[in-house]
C-alpha cells in the first residue's frame, strides 16, 4: 500500500514537472508614437504598460532611422528602462531634432527649430522621471553648451521641481552617453540646487 502512495506521489510530480516546462508563447505590446516636423523629430515615445508611469531620457541628436527601426543607443535606453521595472514606458528625446553626420560648432547649429525646446520642456511635463544622457557634448561645443543651458532655464522657468531630474554617470561621476557604458548598468545622480545653478543660462 506504501509503495503505492508513493508511485502515485512520483507520478503527481512528474506530471506536475513536465505541465511547468510545457511551452508557451510570451506576448508584449509596445505602442510607438514620434513627433516629427519635416526633418525634425522631436521625441519617440514606446509604452509598455500604461499603468506605471513614464521616463523621459534626454541624448545628443536623432538618428535617421525609421519609426520601426532602432539605433544602437535607442535599444540601450529601452533596456535599461525596461529592467528598472518602475516605469511603463520611456519617452527619448534630444538637445538637437535633426540628425548630425559630421558634428562641429555649424552642424549643431543647424540642427534644431525655433519651436524645439518649447516641445522638449512639454515632455518634461508628462514623465515622473528625467534622465539627461548627453555626456560630453555639452562641454565640447558651445552650442551644446547654449543649448542645455537655455533648456534647464526653460526648466526653471516653467517651474517644474528639480526632483525628478538626474544626470546619467560613470563609475567617477561624469556625465556620459548611454553608448560609452553599453556593458554596464545605469548609474543616476540626482540633481540639486548646486547642479542646477552650474547649468542656467545667465542673463
Amino acid at each position: 500500500m506504501l509503495q503505492e502512495q508513493l508511485l502515485m506521489n512520483l507520478r503527481m510530480v512528474s506530471k506536475m514537472s513536465v505541465q511547468e516546462e510545457r511551452k508557451h508563447v510570451d506576448k508584449a505590446t509596445i505602442e510607438v508614437e514620434r513627433k516629427i516636423k519635416g526633418v525634425d523629430v522631436y521625441w519617440t515615445k514606446y509604452v509598455w504598460n500604461r499603468q506605471l508611469p513614464l521616463v523621459l531620457v534626454i541624448s545628443n541628436y536623432p538618428s535617421s532611422k525609421t519609426l520601426l527601426q532602432d539605433d544602437l543607443t535607442t535599444m540601450l535606453i529601452k533596456n535599461e528602462i525596461v529592467e528598472i521595472e518602475d516605469y511603463g514606458g520611456v519617452i527619448i528625446a534630444n538637445l538637437f531634432t535633426r540628425p548630425v553626420q559630421v558634428i562641429n560648432e555649424k552642424t549643431l547649429g543647424e540642427a534644431f527649430p525655433a519651436d524645439g525646446m518649447d516641445e522638449l520642456i512639454k515632455v518634461v511635463g508628462e514623465v515622473e522621471k528625467v534622465i539627461i544622457a548627453i555626456g560630453s557634448l555639452a562641454t565640447r561645443y558651445q552650442v551644446a553648451t547654449d543649448r542645455m543651458k537655455l533648456f534647464v532655464n526653460q526648466v526653471q522657468k516653467a517651474e517644474i521641481t528639480i526632483d525628478k531630474f538626474y544626470d546619467l554617470v560613470n563609475g567617477q561621476h561624469k556625465p556620459v552617453h548611454p553608448l560609452a557604458i553599453r556593458n554596464e548598468h545605469w548609474i543616476l545622480v540626482k540633481w540639486d540646487k548646486e547642479r542646477q545653478k552650474e547649468l542656467i543660462l545667465d542673463e
